[in-house]
């Protein structure tokens, strides 16, 4: 969001109005492509959610420790998940993997079927059966269309029917590989969207998991898809999505420590996918599998490595060795409540690298409630060594509590850093409990969306959001800024969607733009005395708008219409029309705006998460849409100040990244250190301020609101 001054360069109305014409309009509404009744201002994708799993699910699945399963097997060891308490401590799903399925996998009628010499009482008694402990049931296809070559059975052409059948056997989850659907050269995002479709209309709700093969180990992909890129679908149509190749195969083999690492490595590249209800998936946990000598492919050490950094990432814990061969004190480890219940925290937010050196890596992690964190030091050397958490690089201040999450005991208090000695291949595994560290002045409040921010002067302005009852609502600055924020209402049901756009202008005027709970953009003015009515802008929108904003008559609003492409409408006209997208591909969240005296200017998080632009001349020519790099976290922000355009975007790391474009060409992405890791959430609001200066406004962890000036 972007707030003008008076002194920046004017858009003539006419040429703002003229843009309309440009592209195919749609008859006063851009067409909405997901309708949402909470805010989200996350600049994120029309995530999917079965409703199944609010937190990662955890359970075990037969692929690395039974191989092809059995009935009397898989019995056995769900009765093994009750008796030792794994399944009280959270492991309740019992996934089937491939080898269930008859040869070939369809009968007469073109049903799948078991083996019936490995499962003689039939699915539906299995799950009966498991159902009967308490337990949940995955089972297992492949996208492509069976091919004995390629794959022990597949679902192909089959996406409906076999759908309806995992419902009617009372299936709760189900794992869609891709090995038939690379030999056919199929496109995962396509077929993957297509059996989630047909899950939906099973009747019954199931958890989906894409075993996608993102990695070239796998083999070639498509000439149409992007190798790497389930994270930018996935979250649309599944649970869960894997983010890299198996870390084992077969049999267990030693030195799959450095497996594990590349798994994690990998699934941390796009924390911003992460969150309830829709997981990136590293693979399975493979805790003490034995070697035929009687060693072990990971150590207990490494073991517990694997599982706190999955829980560090919220990722599904879904034990893959054979639980019955683990010894009690790995049993202990994987049940442990405090390394589980940071996995299972309901923020589900993905832990971020926020330090590293020749030692390791320290990570973080926002918890619930205020100044919260988990935080993992990763040794990844060979030799036991010191590390250092520095609080400040988790988002702490002040005196901080330290708790031995593996150890289930307090440490004390520190203030500024902790050190500790972390073995070999191991992890310190700490929850500190601290007061948050703000970037800057904190206005507080209790907001559910990102703020709008007016700048007049330096002791003149206001800031906007979007309140817990869904209100809108300011504070105002008069020399200071007030005590209490002022309740502004909504234009329907009292409410608005998402982030507040607000812009100022001459004898204090300020215009604030809204998302209504009915999908409509809405305009409210402040006239420098009192505010006026609602008044109904039209369109269906999918986010809260902004405005390319040169006056009370001059502007041009964009949001992201039911299509995923950006909609746009003008001061003095009813009427929207698409700008596209980059690549023709859905847009995520909310376009920025903003205008100077040469055209105006459009950002957007594409479905890739980096940032493409798109810019128009004050004769009405629009450019072609242009990648300006990144992987970002959060919709972008532009701000227009003295010849300058600065975007600001929240990046992958949930730190504040900066870049400008000055004399009309794009300088590099510089990361703002007055922002430590995860100190704000989704987009900012941002005016310009005296001599090419930046304000900010953001909402805290708490749901508070800061402001400050960079």
């Amino acid at each position: 969001m972007s707030t003008r001054s008076g002194r920046l360069g004017l858009l003539a109305a006419a040429v703002l109005a003229g843009i309309v014409g440009l592209l195919p309009a749609s008859a006063n509404a851009a067409p909405a492509r997901h309708v949402s009744s909470t805010a989200d201002d996350q600049g994120a994708p029309n995530y999917y959610n079965s409703g199944l799993d609010p937190t990662p699910y955890m359970g075990w699945n037969t692929y690395y420790g039974l191989g092809a399963p059995t009935e009397s097997a898989v019995k056995s060891v769900a009765q093994f998940l009750v008796s030792s308490g794994m399944a009280k401590a959270g492991y309740n799903y019992v996934w089937l993997d491939g080898g269930w399925q008859n040869t070939p996998p369809r009968d007469a009628n073109g049903n799948l079927a078991a083996d019936p010499a490995k499962f003689p009482d039939g699915i539906p008694n299995l799950v009966n059966y498991l159902h009967g402990l308490g337990l949940k049931v995955g089972i297992y296809t492949d996208a492509g269309a069976y091919d004995p070559a390629h794959c022990g059975l597949g679902s192909g052409g089959h996406y409906q029917q076999d759908a309806n059948q995992f419902a009617a056997w009372q299936v709760d989850a189900l794992k869609v590989d891709f090995l038939c659907g690379i030999a056919q050269n199929l496109d995962p995002a396509t077929v993957y969207a297509q059996f989630s479709a047909a899950l939906n209309n099973s009747g019954r709700k199931i958890l989906l998991n894409l075993c996608d093969p993102v990695t070239s180990a796998w083999g070639n992909y498509p000439p149409n898809e992007e190798a790497g890129n389930a994270y930018s679908w996935g979250p649309t149509i599944a649970d869960s999505w894997r983010t890299d190749t198996d870390i084992a195969f077969g049999n267990p083999t030693a030195g799959e420590w450095a497996d594990v690492l590349r798994n994690m490595d990998d699934n941390e590249a796009h924390p911003e996918a992460n969150g309830p209800g829709h997981y990136n998936d590293p693979d399975y946990l493979i805790p003490m599998r034995q070697l035929s000598d009687g060693s072990y492919e990971l150590s207990q050490e490494e073991s517990t490595t694997q599982l706190v950094m999955w829980a560090e990432m919220a990722s599904p814990l879904i034990v893959g060795s054979d639980p019955r061969t683990l010894p009690q004190s790995m049993i202990d480890t994987l049940d442990n409540p405090e390394i589980v219940g940071v996995d299972q925290d309901p923020l589900d937010v993905q832990g971020v690298r926020v330090a590293s050196n020749s030692t390791g890596d320290v990570y973080s992690k926002v918890l619930s409630g205020s100044g919260h964190r988990a935080v993992v030091l990763l040794n990844r050397g060979d030799s036991a060594a010191p590390m250092t958490v520095t609080f400040a690089n988790a988002g702490l201040t002040g005196t901080v509590a330290i708790r031995d999450l593996r150890a289930r005991a307090d440490d004390g208090t520190a203030t500024g850093s902790y050190t500790v000695t972390v073995p070999a291949h191991g992890t310190a595994f700490l929850k500190l409990s601290g007061t948050d560290l703000l970037p800057g002045n904190n206005l507080g409040g209790n907001a559910t969306a990102s703020p709008a921010l007016v700048r007049f002067d330096d002791t003149h302005g206001a800031t906007f959001t979007r309140a817990a009852n869904g209100s809108l609502e300011e504070k105002t600055l008069n020399g200071t800024w007030a005590a209490n924020w002022t309740a502004l209402g909504g234009p329907t049901s009292g409410m608005i969607l998402g982030q507040p756009a607000a812009y100022g202008s001459a004898n204090g005027r300020i215009d604030v733009f809204v998302r209504g709970a009915d999908n409509h953009a809405y305009q409210r003015t402040f006239n420098g005395t009192s505010w006026g009515p609602w008044i109904c802008l039209g369109g269906t929108i999918t986010d809260a708008p902004t405005v390319a904003f040169t006056s009370p008559t001059a502007w041009m609003m964009v949001a992201t219409g039911a299509d995923g492409s950006v909609w746009q409408r003008n001061a003095g006209s009813s009427t929207w029309s698409s700008i596209g997208t980059p690549n023709g591909k859905p847009i995520y969240g909310r376009p920025s705006a903003v205008s100077d005296s040469l055209g105006a200017y459009v950002a957007v998080r594409a479905s890739d998460d980096s940032v493409w632009w798109r810019t128009v001349d004050t004769s009405g020519n629009w450019s072609a849409w242009t990648a300006l790099g990144g992987v970002i976290s959060g919709s972008p922000t532009l701000l227009a100040t003295q010849g300058r355009i600065y975007l600001f975007v929240r990046a992958s790391d949930y730190t504040l990244w900066q870049r400008n474009f000055v004399d009309r060409q794009w300088g590099g992405w510089f990361p703002r250190s007055e922002f430590v890791s995860d100190q704000f959430n989704g987009a900012l609001g941002v005016a310009a301020g005296a001599n090419g200066s930046a304000w900010i406004a953001g909402r805290n962890q708490d749901g508070s609101i800061f402001e400050t000036v960079l």
